[in-house]
């Protein structure tokens, strides 16, 4: 695990679910293809995760809910209250 907790939005990392952490920035195979890191608990046949999952930081702070948990903007709101807001940014 990288101990450096400060990634951009952009960045594509790994995740690691179980402790909703970053195990690292993907790395790149010769082909220009994202390597494939083995899970750590992926041995036996019964276990179906065989790699850690990745994505770019932003897609994987809000999936595994790395930075805590996150409250959407506005959920407090009607749906009264959100359609004419939703209309109004359409046009």
């Amino acid at each position: 695990m990288m101990t450096d907790p400060t990634y951009n939005d952009d960045d594509l990392v790994y995740v690691d679910p179980e402790t909703r952490s970053v195990v690292g920035k993907v790395e790149w195979d010769k082909d220009d293809r994202p390597k494939s890191i083995p899970y750590k608990s992926s041995t036996g046949k019964d276990h179906w995760r065989r790699f850690f999952p990745f994505g770019s930081y932003r897609s994987m702070k809000k999936t595994f809910r790395l930075e805590g948990k996150s409250k959407e903007a506005d959920s407090d709101l009607s749906l009264d209250e959100v359609l004419p807001k939703f209309f109004d940014d359409a046009l």
